[in-house]
């Protein structure tokens, strides 16, 4: 548990990285919240949000998790929690992993005057900035599919675009949350001189820019699917081709291995056999047979690809 402290002339930062069940008694006590709700408070299952004690505000944000796996995808894996308890005279933070948000503003404590509303703007405003990189890796990551896709480079493009559109999903949850915190607080006597509309600028720029990841991902998979779909379709298509060119070709011989069985049986007594120019006749009945089948397959347009 690290603890630090800082006095600014209206009030007091208190803020607590990793606290364990001792500093929730003390912190119980110190500043009259109820024990149940600090112990409570580092659920990591719990979404942005505000909840209103008695005389103090207890907000929920989500700050991005540096060290989240690639494949996250859900609110929980992506990010981290940080609690703020605003009381009239104290605000005070718990964290579980060390934030950039908190340790760059514990850097400026000692060169800063801040109000209340200023300190809570500036961590409110650092926790959402924390989802620019990562969603910046999203759009960089998706030119890349995009330029694989028409290179034809196209090895594991489906699972790499659903993790793209996971993960954009995940970050517009939290942003989304993060928009009801910002109206909720509205209503807060101590919280009423934040800077709402210089919060939600970039609040919004995150929500578009999440929304348009999405789209464009669907986008590109889906013509993925309709490339390899005509991949596909080619590839049957010459399959088809040389299936048509053997059914032509075995049209021609069927009669022709009928005549030729039917006169290679060893029966004693086949009168063909005995004529002077039996071989001929055949021949040329089977030469007839052949211009028969090959004027009816022409009329029919079979030789022709067009037509097929």
């Amino acid at each position: 548990m690290k603890r630090f402290e800082h006095q600014w002339q209206e009030f007091k930062w208190i803020d607590i990285e990793d606290p364990n069940k001792e500093t929730f008694v003390d912190l119980a006590e110190e500043f009259e919240i109820p024990f149940q709700n600090l112990v409570t408070c580092m659920d990591p299952e719990h979404l942005p949000r505000v909840e209103y004690l008695d005389h103090i505000a207890v907000v929920t944000l989500r700050h991005f998790d540096n060290q989240a796996d690639p494949t996250a995808g859900t609110i929980q894996e992506l990010s981290t929690k940080l609690v703020v308890y605003v009381g009239k005279k104290f605000v005070l933070t718990l964290h579980r992993k060390p934030l950039p948000c908190i340790d760059d503003k514990k850097e400026k404590v000692n060169f800063e005057q801040l109000s209340m509303a200023q300190l809570l703007g500036r961590l409110f405003l650092k926790t959402m900035e924390s989802f620019e990189a990562p969603q910046e890796e999203l759009i960089n990551k998706m030119d890349t599919i995009e330029e694989r896709i028409y290179a034809l480079k196209r090895k594991h493009i489906l699972r790499e675009g659903y993790l793209i559109k996971r993960r954009a999903s995940g970050f517009k949850k939290i942003f989304k949350f993060t928009d009801s915190v910002l109206t909720n607080l509205q209503q807060h006597e101590k919280i009423t001189k934040l800077n709402y509309d210089y919060l939600r600028d970039p609040l919004s720029i995150l929500i578009f820019d999440c929304d348009n990841i999405v789209e464009e991902i669907n986008g590109l998979l889906n013509l993925h699917l309709a490339l390899m779909s005509q991949k596909t379709n080619e590839a049957s298509f010459k399959t088809n081709e040389i299936m048509r060119i053997l059914t032509v070709v075995s049209i021609f011989f069927l009669p022709l291995n009928f005549l030729a069985g039917l006169y290679g049986m060893n029966f004693k007594y086949m009168p063909e056999l005995d004529h002077h120019n039996g071989y001929y006749v055949v021949l040329g009945i089977m030469v007839v047979i052949a211009l028969g089948i090959l004027t009816w397959v022409w009329r029919k347009g079979w030789l022709s690809k067009e037509d097929f």
